[in-house]
């Protein structure tokens, strides 16, 4: 649709003003300006359903001020507004007509799905109280019959959508490979290490040096795992039972003191040019699964050791397209680029299907 809402919807422009046989005067302007803001009008209908500049401007209003503070000029701004403005409109029609879709379909949404969304809403955001629900409609200068309404839009459009995606949801390994292709530059990896990491800190009634003690005592453990139950004995680490062969993640779990200890120290794959030097400098000469020294880092006045290990390493260069990471990123891309056409495409169908009218 053409911007035919930057009258309607913009406050004028100084140039536009100017342009009048008379020149108003600052609160003429502001004043004028004013009232064609809040004028409200039908600018269309979709499916003979009327669509106000109202219904557009509550869904522009939240990002008005951003799209101005991002503008250089009063012309830009406006001009961009306009933009968004045609967008949100020409989005407002398709859901009219994707809603008329279904209901000339099927005989109709069933109550209780829109029972259940209240009821939630209610017990979500109220806590239960169906009369703070009621009131809050009445502050938002809305009736619960019409929120009902809106809400039975919101379940038609999203299901009717959802149904749409569906189609588009399988991806075979033919597109994958077709996608790689094309995109291999986007590909492309730094040298990279998978590694799991222990960080350890001075504990409240602990010395330095006791510390360093503890860090030396469990690297020492690591590298022997039959010493592993006794070191954690010897520090008192609560903590379950091992059973078998105690690994570097069963003790990362009990005594690593950052955020990866829930997951046995997996730092994942990291790309060495973005850790610390000195961690990347004790990495590149350690082979996969052995375990390095205490590295000492002096935060303030507290000490803190960290232990890591190498599990693989991987060269710059392309990814391969079978790694499983870069199989599931290319999937959902490519599952996302068929059902956006997907949609696209029944959008279309609906509106030669529909009838969409604008009104100038």
């Amino acid at each position: 649709m053409k911007s035919f809402l930057f009258s309607s919807l913009l406050l004028l422009s100084a140039i536009a003003a100017s342009a009048q046989l008379k020149q108003p005067t600052l609160q003429e302007a502001a004043a004028k300006r004013w009232s064609e803001m809040h004028a409200d009008r039908i600018v269309a209908t979709a499916d003979g359903n009327g669509i106000t500049t109202s219904d557009i401007r509550r869904q522009i209003e939240p990002i008005i001020g951003q799209i101005r503070a991002g503008s250089k000029t009063e012309a830009e701004s406006e001009k961009a507004i306009a933009n968004v403005a045609d967008e949100t409109l020409n989005s407002i029609a398709d859901r009219h007509l994707v809603i008329a879709e279904f209901r000339a379909s099927t005989s109709g949404l069933p109550a209780s799905y829109i029972d259940a969304d209240i009821e939630e809403t209610i017990r979500r955001d109220f806590n239960g109280d169906r009369n703070r629900y009621v009131a809050s409609l009445r502050a938002a200068g809305t009736t619960p019959l019409a929120h009902r309404k809106s809400i039975e839009d919101r379940i038609i459009f999203e299901y009717m959508l959802s149904q749409v995606k569906r189609s588009a949801w399988d991806v075979n390994p033919g597109k994958i490979l077709e996608y790689y292709e094309k995109n291999k530059i986007d590909f492309v990896r730094k040298e990279q290490v998978k590694l799991r990491q222990i960080t350890i800190t001075q504990g409240a009634a602990e010395k330095p040096e006791e510390t360093a003690a503890r860090a030396a005592a469990f690297t020492d453990a690591l590298r022997h795992p039959a010493k592993i139950a006794a070191t954690l004995e010897r520090f008192k680490v609560a903590g379950k039972p091992i059973t078998g062969t105690p690994t570097f993640a069963d003790v990362a779990m009990r005594i690593s003191t950052d955020d990866l200890a829930p997951k046995g120290g997996d730092a994942g794959w990291q790309n060495l040019e973005n850790l610390n030097e000195t961690v990347n400098a004790k990495l590149k000469t350690l082979k996969a699964g052995e375990i390095s020294d205490p590295l000492k880092f002096d935060v303030g006045s507290t000490p803190i050791y960290v232990i890591v290990s190498p599990e693989a390493v991987r060269p710059k260069g392309f990814a391969d397209v079978n790694d499983p990471e870069v199989m599931a990123t290319i999937e959902t891309k490519v599952r996302q680029i068929n059902m956006n056409i997907a949609v696209k495409s029944w959008i279309e169908g609906l509106r030669s299907k529909h009838y969409v009218q604008e009104i100038r």
